[in-house]
């Protein structure tokens, strides 16, 4: 039964994800849904009371797979010489890359800016509890924080409009872990 629930779940999350690329939120009914996924009504509304719902659904799957590759984010340290595959932010970046179409479309559609500031608040989450286990404190935290932040979803964005160009160690190691080592090489920030 939870095998035929994540099929149907996932098969309405991609069909919404399809019409959303091209479609305005207002303009996607759970009609067309069905139709496209080839299930009865009854079966969305099993799981969804609206598109709306749908497009949250999404959302909450990105933002809490990115929060969950992060837990190691508070004892990872950006001073290393050489990188290795196990930096920070490339459980992230694959991440990112295993749901470029559903990041791409929301990156790019995100209605009201909702899905990007979800994000941006666990990216901020993360960083307060870096900067408490490292001891650094800062005159304006909540302004670095939005620095920050928006620094790294604009480059998860970028990146994911051009993977065919971009290697991942790129994104990793000249704009995530360079965004970052300065908050965490010198520590006597106040």
């Amino acid at each position: 039964m939870k095998q035929n629930h994540d099929v149907i779940v996932k098969k309405i999350q991609d069909v919404f994800i399809d019409f959303f690329k091209k479609k305005e939120l207002h303009e996607i009914t759970v009609k067309s849904i069905c139709e496209k996924a080839n299930i009865p009504r009854t079966s969305f509304y099993h799981y969804f009371s609206d598109v709306y719902e749908v497009l949250e659904s999404i959302e909450d799957i990105l933002v809490l797979g990115c929060q969950e590759r992060n837990v190691a984010f508070v004892t990872y340290t950006f001073e290393k010489k050489e990188y290795s595959k196990e930096g920070h932010f490339r459980a992230t970046l694959l991440f990112i890359k295993e749901n470029d179409e559903w990041f791409r479309t929301l990156l790019n559609k995100s209605r009201d800016g909702l899905f990007i500031y979800k994000w941006k608040k666990v990216i901020k989450e993360d960083f307060k509890k870096k900067f408490f286990y490292e001891k650094i404190h800062l005159k304006e935290e909540e302004l670095v924080l939005e620095m920050i932040s928006s620094g790294c979803i604009g480059a998860y964005t970028y990146w994911v409009n051009h993977l065919d160009s971009v290697p991942i160690e790129v994104v990793e190691r000249e704009v995530l872990d360079r965004l970052c080592q300065d908050f965490f090489k010198g520590k006597n920030l106040m």
